[in-house]
């Protein structure tokens, strides 16, 4: 994989953030760290957490409890080559603080449901951004995906750039059903049943014995 260089330096897209707080939320959200992942490849931007949306105040608004990931494989080449790199990156920033919104003021588990929705709605109606939940970016996520799993249930594919999945100790997000890993031939062609959801953008630090992978929450 390309070895990406940062297109705009964390303290840009942290001001980004801010502009994004005080139009939209009305400067509610809790400080929060916004960082580069070049691991993460299966969705351009992701919601974590290390603790439940109702721990303990102090606990989950500390800067190491929560973060907003943002892909640095999927995001870099479309701010370098295309005109609407930017728009691309501020809008999958606004999803993910949908679902810190959803985390830290509504005290939720982040979902794509009716608030998420409702809000989406909101802060799109001035058009300046264009958050969504599916991304429009599947050939660019199988080409970065050296590995990936089906469900043997309901036939939903798995995708990942590392062998970060042991059918042993993982189940199928959807129905759990038994996940089996696919041959390199099979993995390397897209399908329908592909997990190209936006921001499972969420995740949690915790480690889980099913897998919820909603892209989004990883996902644009």
């Amino acid at each position: 994989m390309t070895d990406h260089a940062v297109p705009l330096s964390v303290s840009r897209i942290t001001a980004i953030w801010r502009d994004l707080n005080d139009r939209y939320f009305g400067g509610a959200l809790p400080p929060i760290a916004v960082v580069w992942s070049r691991r993460l490849t299966a969705s351009v931007g992701m919601f974590v957490s290390r603790a439940g949306p109702r721990s303990a105040w102090r606990e989950n608004t500390s800067a190491k409890s929560r973060e907003i990931r943002l892909s640095l494989p999927l995001l870099a080449p479309l701010l370098a080559d295309t005109p609407y790199g930017t728009q691309e990156l501020v809008s999958t920033l606004a999803h993910e603080m949908i679902h810190q919104w959803q985390f830290d003021v509504l005290k939720r588990r982040p979902n794509h449901g009716p608030d998420f929705l409702r809000k989406m709605t909101e802060m799109n109606r001035d058009g300046a951004l264009a958050v969504t939940i599916y991304h429009s970016l599947k050939q660019e996520v199988l080409s970065l995906s050296r590995f990936a799993w089906r469900c043997g249930r309901c036939g939903r594919i798995y995708r990942r750039q590392r062998r970060t999945i042991q059918p042993r100790h993982h189940h199928c997000g959807s129905c759990r059903g038994a996940l089996h890993e696919m041959s390199s031939s099979e993995a390397g062609q897209p399908s329908s049943n592909d997990t190209d959801r936006l921001k499972p953008s969420t995740a949690s630090i915790q480690p889980a014995p099913q897998l919820e992978l909603d892209f989004s929450s990883a996902s644009l």
